[in-house]
């Protein structure tokens, strides 16, 4: 019986493998510090097995992560029990090749500082306590860097002037995101597009989304609402979406221009 990846536990996998491979370890030398067979953990390494915590406990004293291992263990047990739309996106963004991301009405989470999220998730969450706050913050902002050290893929994101504009937390908030949109601006994997407020009406007023497309698979989109998001595969849906966006670049600032605007909104901020 062919063993199944684990898509919750495949961050986990690598980071452990970096290690012990950075420490010069082989698996049997491993086994033979922690006790645990060199066959299950490379189950571990390969996200076919999630490890208990005796194993991890046994992991940390030899490879010396500084609570990296500990970390990403947490993590993935975490992602264990997200809903099954979460863990399909998740799995959906982890093959694309290319993102092409509408906001309309915040800063899109891939390209959220700290302090945006955490007060994106203060007033949609207010029944959290502060430590499950401060893990989705984490796990929010820590996620466009963990995409590029995947595969890096190609990002578009439009988002809507009022977005820039409006004021969310204090004003050292929003000034590290606007200064933060501009350092990605300059990436070259990656396009932030301003819709200018006086922009006609059009399509992206149904609401944000988001186009996956991967080399492998057919493009899918990503629907966001109030609960979540749900993925859609249906040709003429995913079209449809796909002519919406097309729309969208088309009635965009350019590049340049686009900047230029983050950055007299920057200056505005007081």
């Amino acid at each position: 019986m062919t063993e199944k990846i684990m898509p919750a536990w495949v961050n986990f996998g690598r980071e452990l493998r970096r290690m012990r491979e950075q420490r010069g370890l082989t698996l049997d030398s491993l086994a033979t510090a922690t006790g645990y067979g060199a066959s299950t953990i490379s189950k571990y390494e390969r996200a076919y097995r999630a490890p208990k915590r005796p194993f991890l406990v046994e992991a940390e004293g030899i490879l010396g992560g500084n609570g990296d291992l500990l970390r990403r263990w947490e993590d993935a047990k975490k992602t264990e029990s997200d809903p099954d739309w979460h863990r399909k996106v998740v799995k959906t963004e982890e093959q694309a090749s290319d993102i092409k991301i509408w906001s309309p009405l915040i800063i899109p989470g891939l390209l959220q500082t700290e302090g945006y999220a955490r007060c994106i998730f203060r007033d949609g969450r207010p029944h959290d306590t502060d430590e499950e706050v401060e893990k989705l913050v984490e796990l929010r902002t820590r996620r466009l860097e963990m995409l590029r050290t995947m595969h890096n893929p190609r990002l578009l994101a439009i988002i809507a002037e009022p977005v820039i504009r409006a004021r969310v937390g204090a004003v050292d908030v929003m000034r590290e995101q606007l200064r933060h949109l501009l350092e990605l601006s300059a990436s070259r994997d990656m396009r932030i597009l301003v819709l200018p407020a006086d922009a006609p009406y059009h399509g992206g007023h149904s609401g944000p989304f988001r186009v996956l497309t991967s080399l492998q698979n057919t493009p899918l989109v990503e629907v966001e609402h109030a609960s979540g998001s749900e993925l859609l595969s249906d040709d003429r849906a995913v079209t449809r979406l796909q002519a919406v966006f097309g729309d969208l670049q088309i009635w965009a600032l350019p590049p340049a221009a686009s900047h230029a605007l983050i950055s007299e909104a920057l200056g505005e901020l007081r």
